[in-house]
């Protein structure tokens, strides 16, 4: 059973990191772009297109650990964490469960700044 949840969460995974085009509104209607200064995040603590970055809410910024791959950023998060991953038109958070390991409960977009 643990080994079929591990799975279905590195595909939900995969499928939220896929390179999206944003010029594609028809899989983005209703989807919310937040401005980036909501994000509250410094810039330069943000992880470079194609890498992903674990940050743990509270922890200051010069405490949170490097870039990473998404799939070892998914899998090594701890609950409550977020996965943040950049594409080219945003920054995508998946915040992550307090509860569920590798769950992810909310998705927020961030506009470039």
């Amino acid at each position: 059973m643990r080994r079929l949840l591990l799975m279905v969460a590195v595909c939900a995974s995969s499928f939220l990191f896929a390179g999206c085009d944003k010029d594609d509104d028809d899989d983005f209607e209703g989807v919310v772009i937040y401005p980036f200064a909501d994000l509250g995040i410094p810039y330069g603590h943000l992880p470079p297109p194609g890498a992903c970055k674990i940050w743990i809410p509270g922890l200051p910024p010069g405490q949170q650990g490097p870039p990473q791959s998404c799939e070892s950023a998914m899998f090594n998060a701890p609950l409550g964490a977020w996965v943040i991953s950049r594409t080219e038109n945003w920054y995508q958070v998946n915040v992550l469960s307090h509860h569920q390991p590798r769950a992810v409960v909310e998705v927020h977009y961030y506009a470039l700044p």
